[in-house]
């Protein structure tokens, strides 16, 4: 009996808590007025899709013990360059499709380079990933200063348009992480990632290529976060200077709330997913609620702090169950 009640209180700490927040929030919810209707869901998932994406990042090199604060930047930086090379560099050469395309490509490579520097040089990837966050910004600035508008319907289109009533946007999120369960859960690549989060000297003594896998982390995390910036590009319509600003604590505090080890090597795709939605949905009772905006910074506030609570007390509860 005592052994069964390890595993299953392990089990609950470390897959199942977050839907049980989950689910203390919908039944919240569902005495709010206008919460439990279908459109205000699907809105509620909508809306999350660009963050998922930058969670889903931000949880991979996590995993590795790394960090990345560029996202948020990546976030606005590929779409920008994507968008500024469609209109005014190239018009005659890069069609909107094209444009779609070179997007997360972007993000894939601006996420190479800053995991490469990292990486082979050995400087710390906060440090580096501080640079190219202002680095980015800096240049998204520059470059659309008053924003653009009245973007090609070909280029918002997958975070603007539905398909049978739902945003294709959501549809996106979910193939980017059932891509990602397959290649953590089924594939070697998901091994090696967690070995080197776990002990990265025995993965090297293992075989596994580690700095290689690293920097594919980071490439797959700019990818990610550029994904996310061409669904939310397209569901506002229009790409701003400060696309983004600021919601690299929204992404920590997502992918810590998941369960994801600051340490590396622990934390499931499960987690970061149901966070992302647990957000989305304090974010959209505060909009029904129509508490002010200052107070909703004071809320993310709070989640940060129990997602950080919540982080070490399970880190806890796992060694007290493994020494029992």
């Amino acid at each position: 009996m005592p052994a069964q009640f390890h595993r299953l209180s392990r089990l609950l700490f470390e897959r199942h808590l977050i839907w049980l927040l989950l689910l203390v929030l919908v039944l919240f919810g569902i005495n709010i007025r206008g919460f439990a209707t279908a459109q205000n869901l699907l809105n509620v998932m909508w809306a999350a899709a660009p963050l998922g994406c930058m969670v889903l990042g931000l949880f991979l090199v996590l995993l590795i013990k790394e960090v990345d604060l560029s996202l948020e930047s990546t976030f606005a930086f590929s779409p920008t360059i994507a968008i500024v090379a469609m209109l005014n560099w190239l018009p005659e050469v890069i069609p909107p499709i094209l444009a779609v395309i070179l997007t997360p490509l972007i993000g894939f490579a601006v996420g190479a380079a800053a995991g490469a520097f990292a990486v082979k040089l050995r400087v710390n990837a906060f440090l580096v990933t501080l640079a190219t966050l202002l680095l980015m910004r800096g240049a998204v600035v520059y470059l659309i200063p008053e924003g653009v508008y009245y973007l090609p319907p070909e280029y918002t289109y997958l975070g603007e348009q539905r398909w049978l009533g739902i945003p294709i946007a959501i549809f996106v999120w979910l193939l980017l992480y059932l891509i990602a369960w397959v290649i953590m859960e089924r594939h070697r690549i998901g091994k090696e990632i967690y070995a080197i989060g776990n002990n990265e000297e025995a993965a090297l003594l293992a075989g596994v290529k580690v700095q290689r896998t690293k920097i594919l982390c980071f490439a797959i995390a700019g990818f990610a976060a550029a994904v996310g910036g061409l669904l939310e590009v397209g569901r506002l319509q229009s790409v701003v200077a400060d696309l983004g600003e600021g919601s690299i604590l929204m992404v920590f505090a997502g992918t810590i709330l998941g369960g994801t080890s600051l340490s590396g090597g622990i934390g499931r795709l499960s987690g970061v997913f149901g966070a992302v939605i647990v957000i989305a949905i304090i974010e959209n009772i505060m909009n029904l609620i129509g508490i002010e905006p200052s107070i909703r910074q004071m809320v993310f506030g709070g989640v940060l702090l129990i997602a950080i609570y919540l982080a070490s007390l399970q880190d806890r509860f796992a060694m007290r169950i493994d020494k029992s």
